[in-house]
């Protein structure tokens, strides 16, 4: 068979993804022709592997006027309307898709050998108030029989450039199955969703809102938004594909944390740090930075600090010349295996940034101080630094180990404190400041920290880190974007720090705080919901009270 297949590709970070690769080596067997089109800019990495890897050597680049239809229509005129009519089909696909989770030839023979079929495609979106019934355009083929009819050649000839998605949908993604079917041609669709049962779907579109749905039916290929849309259900979407398919997974979490950020659901659950042998021996030399602020609180903690292996050394950094000079006391008998600083920094990480001079001969760094943690409740603060200090301390080896062996690892953060996970220690995330210093700073990547449901931050700034991860950090020639006041300058930190490594491409994963069941987390649940209902059973008893007394004095 004569196939062609016109893939059209934009990725916002100019490259292309692992899975797109791996999508197109295995459809390259199918097709006789193959035609990139890239909506982005592609690097001359990626051309090269297009072409000596997967010998695909069309490419067409080309701005992102008109979207997938535009761009569907150029390569039309690319290979000419000629070779199109004289090939036995010719497909039209996009990359928002991971796939194909199971084998298309057979799927391609199928409906190659129905003559009710002149143009198919996987899914179907059924006729609404809003939208006309349609093949959804992620993957479209048609026949030669369509190919060579001039109603081909008329609807892709009329595609404008618009400049609004929404224009393309309205247009051409709604309209073109009812263009071709009133031209008098027939279409089927591998999952046909008029068949199925959307009564609850606000909007039915099975690849978005059923994609369990879209594997029971073998449909082969998932959309990447029915994951990001989905976070909660994609972990079992994963799992589905683990059990049932033999397409690599890594790939979609690969393209997820690449795109979508370090910490979604359904990443979440692969972070957890595993309990090390003991006296794991780094390669590189490690360093764990102290700042102290509160001498007794230091004393307190000071056995468990240093009770680290030899592997470790310290910096410790202190901004009050009298508690230096204690501090010397009391570290004295451990001789160069510390270092004391005196800072001009009283913040904590203020304090180590400034000694990048020091840290920048160390491949991993923990740091951790005394500051306070919780206002104006001493048990509630020393509680929370206590489970942080344990997690740093008893998973020093395992982090060091994480760091080490894992190159994809940037950063090791402890769990949820105690406090956290009851839900007796809560303050909502500073969104506008975030998003603002992350412009302000010129990182590479985009983030929504206006709309993203939830935020991963790093209490107390304690954490292992590999130097490299947070290079940007300490590259920052001016701090100014971040807040003065020392609070609101933790605050900014402890969220920006997971997605500053990822910024730089780095991963990181969590010390397990393993004494609190997940149960805990339910039963927390549960209480805030029969709360949240308390309150609103009040605040109708109110309105109810406010409403008798109203009619009561209009009686009078």
């Amino acid at each position: 068979m004569e196939r062609i297949l016109l893939y059209v590709h934009f990725n916002k970070c100019n490259h292309i993804s692992g899975h797109v690769f791996y999508q197109l080596k295995q459809l390259k067997p199918l097709f006789s022709k193959i035609l990139f089109i890239s909506n982005s800019p592609l690097s001359n990495e990626d051309k090269c592997r297009l072409r000596e890897d997967l010998g695909i050597s069309d490419l067409l680049e080309r701005d992102n006027r008109g979207f997938d239809f535009a761009a569907w229509r150029d390569g039309m005129n690319w290979l000419g309307f000629d070779t199109l009519q004289n090939s036995d089909s010719l497909t039209l696909m996009n990359d928002t898709c991971f796939g194909p989770l199971w084998d298309l030839s057979t799927i391609y023979q199928r409906f190659e050998e129905d003559s009710q079929a002149d143009f198919w495609g996987m899914t179907n979106f059924r006729k609404t108030r809003y939208f006309e019934e349609h093949l959804q355009s992620y993957f479209v083929t048609f026949k030669q029989s369509v190919l060579k009819d001039k109603a081909f050649r008329e609807f892709w000839s009329q595609v404008e450039d618009f400049a609004d998605v929404q224009d393309v949908i309205d247009h051409y993604e709604t309209r073109f199955t009812k263009r071709f079917v009133e031209a008098g041609f027939r279409y089927q669709s591998l999952l046909d969703t008029r068949q199925e049962e959307a009564g609850e779907l606000v909007h039915p579109d099975f690849s978005y809102y059923k994609p369990l749905r879209i594997l029971e039916a073998k449909v082969p290929f998932l959309k990447v938004k029915a994951l990001v849309g989905n976070p909660f259900l994609a972990r079992y979407l994963l799992e589905e594909l683990e059990t049932n398919s033999s397409y690599p997974t890594s790939l979609i979490r690969e393209h997820l944390f690449y795109h979508f950020g370090p910490d979604l659901p359904c990443l979440l659950q692969d972070k957890y740090s595993s309990q090390a042998t003991s006296n794991y021996r780094a390669d590189q030399p490690v360093l764990l930075h102290i700042h102290v602020t509160d001498f007794p609180i230091f004393q307190h903690y000071q056995d468990k600090l240093f009770s680290l292996s030899s592997q470790y050394q310290y910096l410790v950094t202190v901004a009050q010349p009298e508690m230096l000079k204690q501090l010397q006391t009391a570290l004295a008998h451990l001789g160069d295996k510390v270092q004391l600083v005196l800072s001009q920094a009283s913040h904590a990480w203020l304090a180590m940034l400034d000694q990048k001079e020091i840290l920048q001969d160390y491949a991993y760094i923990g740091h951790l101080s005394t500051h306070r943690l919780v206002e104006n409740q001493a048990v509630f603060d020393q509680t929370m630094r206590s489970d942080l200090i344990n997690m740093m301390v008893d998973y020093a080896d395992a982090s060091i180990e994480a760091l080490e062996q894992e190159s994809a690892v940037g950063l090791v953060i402890p769990d949820l404190p105690r406090l956290v996970r009851d839900g007796l220690f809560e303050s909502e995330p500073p969104r506008p400041r975030l998003a603002a210093v992350w412009q302000e700073v010129g990182l590479h990547k985009s983030f929504d920290f206006m709309t993203t449901p939830s935020l991963t931050r790093v209490y107390g700034g304690f954490l292992w880190f590999k130097n490299s991860a947070l290079a940007s950090l300490f590259q920052m020639k001016s701090l100014e974007s971040l807040p003065s006041s020392e609070q609101e300058f933790s605050d900014v930190l402890e969220h920006l720090l997971v997605y500053i490594a990822w910024d730089s491409h780095y991963d990181f994963k969590i010390m397990p705080l393993s004494s609190l069941p997940s149960l805990l987390d339910w039963q927390r649940k549960k209480a805030e919901l029969t709360e949240q209902k308390e309150k609103l059973s009040q605040k109708n008893l109110s309105q109810k009270i406010r409403n008798r007394l109203s009619n009561l004095l209009k009686k009078k």
